[in-house]
């Protein structure tokens, strides 16, 4: 994923955020934080923005990127980026995927899968993950 550091981590809420980053942070590591599949449309970019914004105000040393999750909407993808988003993941055709990274200077990523640790699973092992993760 050119342009973003890892590790990747999928967020779901706030709490999510705050340990993801706090624990990259003490093992002074960047992070890329990716919403939940669909989250532009489940929780919205505003939210989404709000809590990395959070994350950010709270550790302003730490360097944390962000992709929201557009799940297969190209609505969804353009009111993010509307709403200030600039690194968006999407399921969707080349050439639309083409559009979206014209009118952004950020990172849109398809639908393929990606090596990040889902912190719906808990944090019990993130640390571990953090030390065995390949993008170091």
């Amino acid at each position: 994923m050119s342009g973003l550091s890892g590790p990747f981590l999928i967020v779901h809420d706030i709490g999510h955020v705050r340990d993801a980053v706090a624990i990259a942070r003490e093992h002074g590591r960047p992070v890329t934080l990716i919403s939940a599949p669909g989250a532009a449309a489940s929780m919205g970019a505003d939210v989404f923005n709000r809590m990395i914004d959070a994350g950010r105000a709270e550790n302003p040393d730490t360097d944390i990127s962000a992709v929201i999750d557009c799940g297969a909407d190209p609505g969804q993808a353009m009111q993010a980026l509307r709403m200030g988003c600039k690194n968006l993941r999407l399921n969707a055709e080349e050439s639309v995927l083409r559009k979206l990274r014209d009118m952004t200077d950020g990172i849109v990523l398809d639908a393929r899968p990606i090596a990040a640790y889902d912190m719906a699973g808990g944090t019990h092992d993130l640390a571990a993950w953090l030390e065995g993760s390949a993008d170091k």
